[in-house]
């Protein structure tokens, strides 16, 4: 469905679409089989020039996004399970004594974090739409509630749980379908002492990187600070710190409360934003993203016409944008190595190049790093390889061969 209203402020006549990525399939959900029936739908992004949100400009229904097959695993990559430790240290130390009292995170998908919090001491509950990662989640002994978040819910679990004193919301916020019910409902669940935990990719680093492959449905909003406090402030919440992160190619961790500070670095961020507030800070990314896809078509060409074997390394949900925008399919690349049991023995979505396990399978010559956020820990892993002549594209944000 179209959206016809911004998803922040509600205005029906300032949206601006500046990316149009042609059609895909939804990132997440993996065939089986290449004749697999598979839904497209338009990938634009635009932007509200009243509230200056960036948004999907076509909006995927909760129930195909998060369907009984979704793909994403946070416990099955180490870099991410190694993150979550330390973030669990992080939340110890800064809020501690409002986590043991509840801490709820949202979108707590295999609970990999959730069980770090657990075994610090804290009573907690998670909440995730996917019904996968939640039978992982409650095989590790963890309280999870299969659902969506929203006003209605977070009544629901007041009155069973009492008031959180910890609300932990990671990489969900941009998922929401309903920010309004989503933020009403963190309104109604957090205590009066308590603190929010937002984190989300950051804006800045999405168009400054050329992140184009962060594009996909279930990332309904890219936020700025200024655009996330817009819509947390309506609801009696405000931004209390702000710590850049390297998730996702560069995040903001963002915590909030119910009471409002004055802040002189929150005021600078909020200055160091403002040439997000013109509509000339999105004219540029089309073209740019176009330029990148023929840089890296021709480096990925350059090494087949030398005779080399060319393969995917990690499969993550931006590969399905990366890989569709640019038509690379199993013609040129022989396979995908991923290490999620859960993806293994299946298709990139849309392109259908398959998924393998990283062992027992031929070595290519050269890997397109599908994972390139996390290139430094994958090329460490990979020194053998390197060693032996093997070599690496590095795909965003400037297509190179290492």
């Amino acid at each position: 469905m179209r959206r016809k209203t911004c998803g922040g402020c509600g205005s029906d006549e300032n949206l601006e679409t500046f990316l149009d990525l042609g059609e895909t399939p939804l990132a997440n959900s993996y065939p089986k089989t290449s004749t697999e029936l598979e839904p497209f739908y338009p990938l634009k992004l635009g932007v509200c020039t009243e509230c200056w949100l960036v948004q999907q400009m076509e909006v995927v229904p909760d129930e195909r996004l998060f369907a009984v097959d979704y793909g994403f695993y946070s416990g099955a990559s180490f870099v991410k399970t190694e993150y979550h430790r330390d973030l669990a240290d992080r939340l110890m130390a800064t809020h501690g004594d409002q986590a043991r009292r509840l801490t709820v995170e949202i979108a707590c998908n295999d609970g990999d974090l959730l069980q770090h919090l657990r075994d610090a001491g804290c009573r907690t509950l998670g909440v995730d739409p996917a019904s996968g990662p939640v039978a992982v989640a409650r095989e590790r002994g963890l309280d999870v509630i299969l659902n969506s978040f929203g006003a209605r819910l977070a009544g629901e679990i007041r009155a069973a749980h009492g008031a959180a004193g910890l609300i932990i919301a990671n990489h969900v916020v941009a998922h929401v379908a309903d920010l309004d019910d989503f933020f009403s409902g963190v309104a109604a669940l957090l205590a009066v002492d308590g603190a929010l935990v937002v984190e989300v990719q950051y804006l800045v680093d999405l168009l400054v990187g050329n992140q184009y492959d962060h594009v996909y449905h279930e990332h309904r909003y890219h936020f700025s600070v200024s655009s996330l406090e817009q819509v947390a402030q309506r609801y009696g919440l405000y931004v209390h710190s702000v710590r850049h992160t390297p998730a996702q190619s560069g995040s903001i961790s963002v915590v909030m409360g119910r009471t409002p500070i004055v802040s002189a670095e929150l005021d600078r961020i909020r200055l160091t934003e403002s040439w997000l507030r013109d509509p000339k800070a999105y004219h540029g990314f089309q073209g740019r993203v176009e330029h990148i896809r023929m840089q890296l078509l021709e480096l990925v060409s350059t090494e087949r016409r030398a005779g080399r074997r060319v393969a995917g390394y990690a499969a993550p949900a931006k590969a399905t944008t990366l890989l569709n925008f640019c038509g690379i399919g199993p013609d040129t690349l022989e396979f995908v190595v991923d290490t999620t049991p859960q993806k293994t023995g299946l298709l990139i979505p849309g392109v259908h190049v398959p998924i393998i396990a990283p062992s027992g399978y031929e070595v290519p010559d050269t890997f397109i790093l599908l994972a390139h956020n996390y290139a430094a820990g994958i090329m460490r892993r990979e020194r053998e390889f390197a060693a032996a002549g093997g070599r690496f594209i590095i795909p965003v944000p400037v297509p190179v061969l290492l």
